[in-house]
């Protein structure tokens, strides 16, 4: 059975989108308030950011597509939890405001 893979500038894109995303997500904190904090979001994207780049260091001209599968799948689970995070974070300011 042939293993299937993939160039490795693929992962180069995915890295490269997950500093954008934590640019862009820092910019709306920033501007807005809204969003989940510079720490949470640091501390949120950093481990799967250290996991790609491990992945990047060790592989050569070609990744297997297995591993992409999973990048895809983290990167999935990652948004969602974001989202919901993100979303708690929105509601919280806004809960003693409603009390009151």
């Amino acid at each position: 059975m042939e293993l299937i893979t993939l160039p490795v500038v693929w992962l180069d894109l995915i890295l490269v989108f997950t500093v954008l995303e934590w640019l862009a997500l820092a910019l709306r904190r920033l501007l807005s308030g809204r969003g989940l904090d510079i720490r949470n979001l640091t501390l949120g994207l950093l481990p799967g950011l250290l996991l790609m780049l491990a992945l990047r260091l060790v592989a050569s001209d070609a990744v297997p597509a297995g591993a992409f599968l999973c990048c895809a799948a983290a990167g999935l689970f990652h948004a969602w939890d974001f989202a919901r995070r993100s979303r708690s974070a929105d509601a919280a300011p806004a809960l003693p405001a409603a009390a009151g």
